[in-house]
């Protein structure tokens, strides 16, 4: 047997260069409830707040950095000056960048990223990539069964206030809103 044959895997090298390659071109950042419980007790969440939405596009609800209408990539984002205004407490799913697991092993989540194969890596460095990757999945995994729930929970508590609410309204009220959604439809 020849080693021609063999094959090396390709050492994991990174190192962010501060290319705005996944900041700049991101969708809606997930964000789980670990991020959410660190940035309250940090004191950053009261600035975030208003950033933090809901996405329902991967067919459940997700909570993110949501991306402001007809902008692209994260919110908290500086493109000008190529910074993240929340580096020092970025989301998981950031701090594992561009580094994923996915239960059974890890891989490159993109392979664009300008700071893969850049500088060294030590064992040191490759174990905190790998454990940051880690924790971004255990916290997806939480997060991806507690957030449907609590949606639907929600969205169960607003429709049974929307029907107290219907139950109150006069005739005439009713045939109204009922004209308003109408004229919606059409």
């Amino acid at each position: 047997m020849s080693n021609e044959n063999v094959k090396t895997a390709p050492k994991f090298v990174y190192n962010c260069v501060r290319c705005g390659q996944y900041c700049s071109k991101v969708k809606n950042v997930p964000v789980y409830f670990q991020d959410i419980t660190r940035w309250r007790k940090s004191g950053v969440l009261n600035g975030l707040a208003q950033n933090i939405g809901m996405d329902l596009s991967g067919g459940f609800p997700q909570l993110v950095l949501e991306t402001k209408e007809g902008e692209t990539g994260c919110p908290m984002y500086d493109s000008e000056n190529k910074l993240c205004q929340i580096h020092h407490d970025m989301p998981l799913n950031c701090q594992a960048y561009p580094l994923n697991y996915n239960g059974s092993k890890y891989f490159v989540m993109d392979k664009a990223c300008e700071g893969l194969g850049q500088g060294s890596m030590d064992a040191k460095q490759l174990k905190t990539q790998r454990d940051a990757a880690l924790k971004d999945y255990e916290a997806k995994t939480e997060s991806n069964a507690v957030v449907p729930l609590l949606y639907s929970v929600i969205m169960g508590e607003l429709v049974d206030q929307s029907r107290k609410s219907m139950e109150h309204m006069t005739e005439e009220q009713k045939a109204q809103i009922q004209d308003i959604v109408k004229e919606e439809k059409n």
